[in-house]
């Protein structure tokens, strides 16, 4: 059977997180770049290469205090992924993201960026919402990228994110969706817009697992950010530039 061949410039790196949410980038990032190339084949036609980090060892270097293990984590990771070929980093966790400056500091390859993938799905004007654990708020991607849309950021309140850390930690890590998990989701984006928020960006990536039961849930319209990180690979494997 003849099937066009997917016409490929870069091949992505991707930081493994969680096999969850690995599955999900891979599926939208194949079905992105087969968009975008035009072709028909099968839904592996996208080269990738991946490796798994420890996440368990990283939050444990985090809960500890021990910051520059955990850069020396995701480093060591994307040294890894350049060495198998890859052109650029695509780390599928927020809160991996902001623990990315020794790896830049050493010059490997470039990195797609999370929070700037997201913004880019915001299409409604007004102030966007944020839920993420409270390590990548901490990390500032989110913010950073809101500075350079000229946008205003709505953040939980302090007990809020505490429950959003409980949920993200102890079920959607592990691929687990609770009716108390949607629950607390779904009353962070009620507390979001409530202060104003017209969109939220779900800043966690865990957060796709239970992305498509919200949507049903608010008004508001949500940025999947690990799809939308996903779409941005898919296009730039294809297109050649991030």
């Amino acid at each position: 059977m003849n099937m066009s061949v997917l016409s490929q410039r870069l091949v992505p790196g991707i930081v493994g997180i969680s096999t969850y949410v690995d599955y999900v980038y891979q599926k939208e990032m194949q079905l992105t770049a087969v968009r975008a190339a035009g072709t028909k084949g099968p839904i592996n036609q996208l080269r990738t290469v991946t490796v798994t980090l420890d996440f368990n060892m990283l939050v444990a270097n985090l809960q500890a205090g021990r910051k520059e293990a955990a850069e020396e984590q995701v480093a060591a990771t994307t040294e890894a992924l350049q060495a198998a070929g890859a052109d650029f980093i695509v780390v599928t966790s927020g809160t991996t993201s902001t623990l990315t400056g020794r790896a830049r500091a050493r010059g490997c390859v470039p990195f797609l960026d999370l929070a700037e993938a997201a913004w880019k799905e915001v299409s409604r004007a007004g102030p966007v919402g944020l839920l993420c654990t409270s390590y990548a708020m901490a990390g500032g991607i989110f913010q950073a990228s809101a500075d350079g849309h000229g946008a205003t950021l709505v953040l939980p309140s302090p007990r809020t994110a505490h429950r959003i850390d409980e949920v993200i930690f102890g079920e959607l890590i592990c691929g687990e969706v609770s009716e108390t998990c949607v629950r607390v989701l779904r009353d962070a984006i009620a507390e979001l817009v409530e202060r104003g928020a017209v969109s939220i960006i779900l800043g966690n990536t865990d957060m796709t697992l239970a992305a498509d039961r919200l949507e049903q849930l608010t008004p508001a319209a949500l940025i999947d950010s690990a799809r939308a990180h996903a779409r941005a690979a898919g296009r730039a494997a294809v297109e050649g530039h991030l």
